[in-house]
């Protein structure tokens, strides 16, 4: 089942599917026999009242839709497809279920139509309820349960897809077929059951589709206006301030009731003390004093038009040890010659507390949490520490290993063309003026530029003497040469040296072809 999100309804569910599995250990008796039966019919009765739901939810939808089409349109056109996928699902149980029957019985399909399960003769056979659910396979994939299973879990995904967002609001978990089994999700649920088992099992996931559905188009209409405070169903909200602390702080929440009059006097109920709220909402707070995953239940009581309503609340959070976070802003790995921002935070102690160490490198304070790192040799690991000073005492909240590199190399590049064989026009080339340096890939902004470079030019069979810039300009003379060139001349720029900020670095050749 779906464990703390379950419903009233699903847990009521959960618990005859309880009894009855338990029952099946026994010896099939006239009265276990009898006890299935009822359990058989009290999923009959939940299925009657679960669909007088979901028809009320169309219906509000409906309504909804025909008041403000604009408005309500993305909700009502995906009503009609959760509409239309679960009363496919329903309907293809409906037969599932007549089929067993006709199996059990072995009558036509058509002669099992409208039976029950008080009508079959041996409501102990499993014999026949096991071939057809299991078939000739060990783990049930040859027999009509795997064609369940496949029918549900794809319910559940479409429910999820067009809930997107707003899936984890909706519990489906009763739907699961996923789960870890001894053989299969088939064996576990329909090897060896006698026939009145069966129908109650299929009865049972038929009002957990009944009950996903109705969560799901609840959900499309509460999504509608969440803005609006128009709808009449209120929903309790608690809001922590944080909710992971630490031992010696204490935790602290607001819980209010969404969409509702800030001007009404709110209380709330929380482990048999209440508390009174102010301005429409009630803070409340509890010291941490135990480790762990800690629960909050209450019910928070709301004035309304005939009396007070009360609406349960409930939520978790963890108390723990103090700890430290470290995180490289930029990349997971720090660059010498650069300054790498560095994000170093204890939680829950002030930032005039916190010392912060490096080694490999300095650390440059910007701002509360935030830092500057210089790192100095590459290839050798960076550890960046966070302790906590209190009391004239320091405490090891955390640290964070960093790999350090050296920068990569950029590229040079002249009107576009970069490192390699090109073809370029001479007049191009000449107007270009000289060459440019960039960076590929890298995140960091770094000021760059050539230094140096060589040019010389083949032509025909003849080169020129080597001319050289002592910056990233052509020469008059390089200029004048590059005009004369001729289609097919090559133009050879070589020994370009770009200046970085941890030295200067040699790049790749060009070689340009006059076209």
């Amino acid at each position: 089942m779906s464990g703390q999100n379950e419903t009233p309804r699903q847990k009521m569910i959960g618990m005859m599917y309880l009894v009855y599995t338990a029952l099946l250990a026994l010896n099939v008796s006239t009265d276990v026999l009898k006890s299935f039966l009822v359990v058989n019919s009290a999923m009959e009765e939940t299925i009657t009242s679960i669909n007088q739901q979901v028809s009320a939810a169309y219906d509000m939808m409906d309504q909804a839709y025909a008041l403000n089409k604009a408005k309500t349109q993305e909700a009502w056109d995906k009503t009609q497809i959760v509409k239309e996928k679960s009363e496919d699902l329903l309907n293809y149980l409906d037969k599932v279920k007549t089929e067993l029957i006709a199996v059990c019985e072995h009558i036509p399909a058509e002669e099992a139509v409208g039976l029950t399960a008080h009508d079959i003769q041996r409501q102990d056979n499993f014999d026949d309820p096991t071939h057809y659910f299991i078939g000739e396979s060990e783990d049930g994939s040859a027999g009509e349960a795997h064609v369940l299973k496949e029918k549900l879990t794809a319910f559940r995904n479409d429910m999820h897809e067009i809930l997107g967002e707003d899936s984890t609001k909706v519990p489906l978990s009763a739907l699961r077929t996923d789960k870890e089994y001894a053989v299969s999700w088939e064996v576990e649920h329909f090897y060896h059951m006698i026939v009145v088992a069966d129908l109650a099992m299929l009865n049972r996931f038929y009002s957990e589709v009944l009950n996903g559905t109705y969560n799901v188009v609840s959900q499309l209409y509460a999504g509608i206006s969440d803005n609006d405070f128009k709808f009449d169903q209120i929903e309790a909200r608690v809001i922590a301030k944080s909710n992971y602390v630490f031992t010696g702080q204490q935790f602290e929440a607001e819980i209010f009731v969404a969409a509702f009059d800030s001007k009404s006097e709110l209380s709330a109920t929380i482990g048999g003390t209440t508390y009174k709220g102010e301005n429409g909402i009630v803070k409340y707070k509890r010291a941490a004093t135990t480790l762990g995953e800690q629960k909050l239940n209450g019910t928070i009581a709301v004035p309304a038009a005939y009396g007070i309503k009360e609406y349960p609340f409930s939520m978790s959070y963890i108390v723990a040890e103090p700890t430290a976070t470290v995180s490289a802003d930029a990349m997971n790995v720090l660059y010498v010659g650069v300054d790498n921002p560095i994000s170093a935070l204890a939680a829950g102690i002030a930032d005039a507390n916190t010392r912060v160490t490096m080694t490999n490198g300095t650390l440059k304070k910007e701002k509360a949490g935030k830092y500057t790192a210089r790192v100095t040799q590459p290839g050798v690991q960076a550890v960046i520490s966070v302790y906590a000073v209190e009391n004239g005492k320091e405490q090891l909240m955390g640290s964070q290993t960093y790999r350090v590199k050296r920068v990569p190399d950029p590229v040079a590049r002249i009107n576009g063309q970069d490192e390699g064989a090109r073809n370029i026009d001479k007049n191009t080339l000449a107007n270009a003026g000289g060459l440019l340096v960039s960076m590929k890939d890298f995140e960091f902004q770094l000021s760059i530029k050539i230094g140096s470079f060589s040019l010389q030019i083949s032509k025909g069979q003849e080169l020129t003497n080597v001319m050289r810039s002592s910056s990233n300009r052509f020469t008059d003379d390089m200029i004048q040469n590059i005009k004369r060139c001729k289609r097919g001349d090559k133009v050879f720029i070589q020994d370009i040296v770009a200046q970085m900020p941890d030295g200067n670095r040699s790049l790749g050749d060009m070689i340009l072809t006059i076209k």
